[in-house]
């Protein structure tokens, strides 16, 4: 009785850990399943075409909130920032921004260009047509066409909706990291395990999506820019002076352009120049 009953004991006890085992395995495959069915109806529900360039974009944000958000950031600029919106400078910028504005494939936004009083050599576009050019910059270039250029460049980036774009793709990024590290730490239950592949996510991230789909943006907004510039008549052959003089402004050597966000100056210049024929007869028109 004693020897039947500890054999029919085991033999449960044995069939019960296997079961056990085997939900185990199915709970790790339907939690990886779960995590890569979620970020496809995303994706694909969020996946729409840009009306501009043709290209699709993957955006989360209704654009009826880029105006929103812009003035937003706008403000919170201000609040910190020396913004300058009188006196010659800022009268330029806004005579530049506002002719290119409106002969743009949005000349609905709610455009605002402002200066910033710092020695800076930069720009930026925020969503809803929010457009800061910094005081060096706009110091730097003389020229109207050059200015223009620059000026052409971010509001491209805001007709685009770039700015959308990266806010949307970081949240999926981040959102597909932390799957891939909740699937590790599930199949192998060890944190540490769960720390490795997020980090080593991130890393393949940055690096192969990241930096290379802000290299695209930031030429998709060049040859936009260079169009918008030339309809509202300036030269185009301005941006290429542009990024020639770019490199002369800046210090040191740049970095590798895999590890930048922006493409190389003479990668820009090449480009530009290589479809300047098509911008010149906006600019004829």
């Amino acid at each position: 009785m004693l020897s039947g009953f500890g054999g029919n004991f085991a033999q449960e006890y044995v069939q019960r850990c296997r079961a056990l085992l085997q939900m185990g395995k199915m709970m790790r495959s339907i939690a990886k399943k779960l995590t890569l069915l979620s970020a496809t109806l995303l994706l694909v529900a969020c996946v729409t075409t840009n009306s501009v360039t043709g290209r699709s974009q993957f955006i989360t944000i209704p654009a009826s909130q880029d105006a929103a958000l812009g003035l937003e950031a706008m403000n919170e600029v201000k609040k910190t920032a020396p913004v300058v919106t009188k006196g010659a400078m800022a009268e330029r910028i806004k005579r530049i921004g506002e002719r290119i504005a409106a002969i743009s494939d949005r000349p609905d936004l709610d455009w605002e260009f402002v200066v910033i009083d710092e020695p800076v050599l930069n720009a930026w576009a925020l969503p809803g047509g929010k457009v800061a050019v910094y005081a060096k910059m706009a110091e730097s270039f003389p020229s109207d066409d050059e200015l223009a250029a620059v000026m052409g460049h971010e509001i491209a980036h805001a007709v685009l909706r770039h700015g959308a774009e990266q806010m949307s793709r970081a949240q999926m990024q981040n959102l597909l990291i932390l799957g891939a590290g909740v699937a590790v730490g599930v199949a192998t239950e060890d944190e540490q395990n769960t720390q490795m592949a997020i980090g080593l996510a991130s890393l393949a991230t940055a690096g192969f999506v990241q930096l290379p789909h802000s290299r695209k943006m930031e030429l998709e907004a060049d040859h936009v820019g260079a169009i918008y510039m030339a309809k509202a008549g300036y030269d185009p052959r301005g941006a290429v002076r542009l990024w020639q003089h770019m490199k002369t402004l800046k210090e040191g050597a740049q970095q590798p352009t895999f590890l930048s966000t922006h493409p190389s100056d003479d990668n820009r210049i090449a480009r530009l120049e290589g479809r300047m024929d098509e911008y010149l007869t906006y600019y004829q028109k």
